[in-house]
């Protein structure tokens, strides 16, 4: 390989290029893929009701309101990861046990201790002692959050796992809003997974609005164009059932949604959807279909800038929606890139949108259905390019 790159840094300078230019160019040329490049196959950890999922180099997502069962779920995951093959509808891929990591930020040391030997061991159906040395526990609740950082690399690290779940990835950046170290903190998970081979699955609450794709804050919106799946927990109305389906993936949709209620013996078991069920949101009220950057008065859509807005036919889920395609095409113009504060004013202006509020809603939305997404700048600064069709 140093010969390669050697010959390849002679023919450059032969061309007449810099040193510096030539030897980025060589660097850069490492990144590329042709149809002849190795790249490593596929490899998924989990099946849900058959279906591939948590794949390694990846990330996976797991969300829901406050108490309605995340908890419960991953612990499924990582009991069919390190014990019993099956646990209700997950089943490991692989017949050998993997090597986990949970890395819980958010509970007690008692509650995490207890987690594990009263759920996770049970349901995997194994030795504690034996599965100590496939599962790798550490509660960092009382740690800042650049030790929380720095210390879930190090554990990356040395335990090696087949499997990270992150409760909460909320609890490794001091602003969930704060758009650099959101995008900062995605990057390097990413870059843990790719370069241990592992799946790095992040735990985070959804907002208040009740849309199961609306993650909580800036950081949900960069996890939400960055994970290859997501999986919502939720607590059924009028019922003690849980549920989880998939809410969002790149390859294989998995169309089953699992149903569980708790046993007397605090564990989950398979049960089927609750017939009264209703769907609401946080603060009780009932829930509608519309995303979240609809749900404004008619009068209200009148004062925005018609250019932009879709009127449907009655037969239509919805009344209006943006055309964002047009409104951030317009907004962009000939640019290829332009900063966070910069697309704000611009598309404020050209849309008539007067709260900053409504426009994160409207700039979410756009990075979900993937018309624009961030980046980041070589000065390290956090900036919108559109996307490629």
């Amino acid at each position: 390989m140093k010969d390669e790159l050697n010959l390849v840094e002679e023919e450059l300078s032969q061309a007449g290029m810099s040193s510096e230019m030539s030897k980025k160019l060589v660097e850069l040329d490492q990144h590329r893929i042709t149809s002849d490049t190795a790249v490593p196959a596929e490899e998924f950890l989990m099946r849900m009701f058959g279906k591939p999922c948590f794949p390694r180099r990846d990330l996976t997502t797991i969300t829901g309101a406050e108490k309605c069962g995340k908890t419960n779920f991953t612990s499924m995951v990582m009991a069919g990861a390190i014990g019993s093959q099956e646990v209700l509808a997950l089943e490991r891929v692989g017949e050998q046990p993997l090597r986990v990591l949970w890395y819980d930020t958010e509970q007690s040391m008692a509650s995490t201790k207890q987690i594990m030997t009263d759920r996770i061991y049970p349901l995997a159906q194994g030795d504690g002692k034996v599965l100590d040395s496939q599962l790798f526990a550490l509660n960092v609740r009382s740690c800042t959050y650049q030790e929380r950082m720095d210390y879930l690399v190090t554990a990356v690290e040395s335990y090696q796992p087949d499997l990270v779940i992150v409760d909460n990835v909320c609890d490794l950046v001091a602003n969930i809003n704060e758009a650099e170290d959101c995008t900062r903190l995605i990057a390097q998970l990413m870059q843990l997974a790719t370069q241990y081979n592992c799946n790095v699955t992040v735990v985070i609450h959804l907002n208040r609005s009740g849309d199961k794709r609306n993650l909580r804050g800036w950081l949900g919106t960069e996890i939400m164009h960055k994970t290859f799946e997501g999986f919502c927990c939720e607590k059924m109305d009028r019922s003690d059932t849980l549920s989880v389906q998939q809410n969002m993936t790149r390859k294989y949709r998995i169309g089953e949604v699992m149903y569980y209620d708790i046993n007397e013996d605090g564990l989950p078991v398979l049960t089927s959807k609750p017939a009264n069920y209703q769907p609401r949101d946080s603060q009780g009220h009932y829930t509608t279909n519309k995303p979240e950057a609809y749900q404004i008065s008619t009068d209200k859509v009148a004062t925005f800038c018609q250019d932009y807005i879709i009127r449907n036919d009655a037969t239509s889920r919805l009344s209006w929606e943006w055309n964002l395609p047009k409104l951030f095409d317009d907004a962009m113009g000939n640019c290829a890139i332009v900063g966070l504060d910069e697309l704000k004013r611009r598309v404020m202006k050209l849309s008539g949108i007067k709260l900053s509020k409504y426009y994160d809603k409207v700039l979410h939305l756009a990075l979900e259905r993937r018309i624009v997404q961030t980046t980041m700048d070589r000065n390290g600064h956090v900036v919108v390019i559109p996307v490629t069709p």
